[in-house]
């Protein structure tokens, strides 16, 4: 199912909003006019067609400016009907559209009533409103183990919002937090049922191992104890991802001459991008994709010394790789 987000998707006008051309109008008027005298006066009927086409004839220009003044009033309504519809309201219009989805306008800053002037309160643009209207139906349901992924990664800022369809059929909706606020500390977050009514959020930090600092579990507690964010029958606990530590040895043989294809450089940064791919919660380092990668660099032959099996995480763990050590022989 295709969505349209305003700003990155056009509508045509509905057929209800229109205006007729001045042309138009003026032949239906000449064409009303005419009959509705010839019913009574034929012979009156014979004279005024005449008149009627003479342009420069009283008459002629009083249709006509009757006929621009249909006109105005058509836009009139049709710019008021317009106002009824969420893709074009503004202002209160668009306050009373939010108001269907259980939505009201943010308050961005507050102002000052009690300064000289007074200092106004801001509030979000038309733009970001009317977006999140078109959002809200698909919003996670509340509970559920993608709102609170949502929770963990937002913690309550607003971020600047950017949404772009390259690809037909996908809408990429891309959230850019300040780089200092404890959002932009998070690599990964989850919420997950340990008990009934029992919810853990485990939160893995961007910093080092992935550990999150004291600071950052303090302000994901603190959103998650607002009254808005988690429904009343959850008790959350928040906690740091549990790291799973391993070191990626292998040793890597490459045919002889300079068109090698692999150096103990290129293998180490092939092995350890693997590596930063999968230091999420529920994580997996696979040997067997430790082979690929490296064939895929250039490796004729391999022999991988850690990890001989595979690494995997639950949803409240994360592997870590601590070094990557590759030595490339030549046959």
């Amino acid at each position: 199912m295709s969505m349209l987000i305003p700003g990155q998707n056009q509508l045509a006008e509905p057929s209800l909003i229109k205006v007729e051309a001045l042309e138009d109008l003026l032949a239906e008027f000449k064409t009303f006019v005419l009959e509705y005298v010839g019913s009574r006066s034929p012979q009156s009927a014979a004279k005024l067609k005449t008149s009627l086409e003479n342009e420069s004839e009283l008459l002629t220009m009083a249709l006509e400016a009757f006929c621009v003044r249909l006109q105005t009033h058509e836009r009139k309504y049709n710019a008021r009907i317009k106002q009824m519809l969420a893709w074009w309201a503004t202002g209160s219009n668009l306050d009373a559209r939010l108001a269907d989805m259980g939505l009201e306008r943010q308050l961005l800053d507050p102002g000052d009533p009690a300064a000289f002037p007074p200092v106004p309160a801001i509030y979000e643009s038309d733009d970001d409103a009317r977006l999140r209207y078109y959002l809200a139906p698909h919003a996670p349901a509340a509970g559920s183990r993608m709102q609170y992924r949502r929770e963990v990664f937002t913690l309550g800022e607003r971020p600047s919002v950017k949404v772009e369809s390259t690809d037909a059929g996908v809408v990429d909706v891309t959230y850019t937090f300040a780089p200092d606020g404890l959002a932009a500390q998070v690599k990964d977050g989850n919420g997950r049922r340990t008990a009934p009514g029992e919810v853990q959020v485990t939160v893995l930090s961007r910093d080092a191992d992935g550990t999150p600092s004291a600071a950052l579990l303090d302000g994901v507690r603190q959103h998650f104890a607002r009254p808005d964010v988690c429904p009343e029958t959850d008790k959350v606990t928040v906690k740091g991802a549990e790291i799973q530590r391993y070191k990626i040895r292998v040793v890597a043989k490459i045919n002889s001459g300079p068109d090698s294809g692999l150096t103990k450089v290129a293998a180490e940064q092939h092995l350890q991008a693997y590596a930063d791919s999968c230091h999420r919660l529920e994580g997996r380092v696979d040997p067997s994709w430790i082979d690929y990668t490296l064939h895929s660099a250039g490796a004729v032959q391999l022999q991988i010394l850690e990890p001989l099996t595979p690494i995997v995480c639950t949803a409240f763990q994360a592997p870590y790789c601590t070094a990557v050590e590759v030595e490339v022989q030549t046959l």
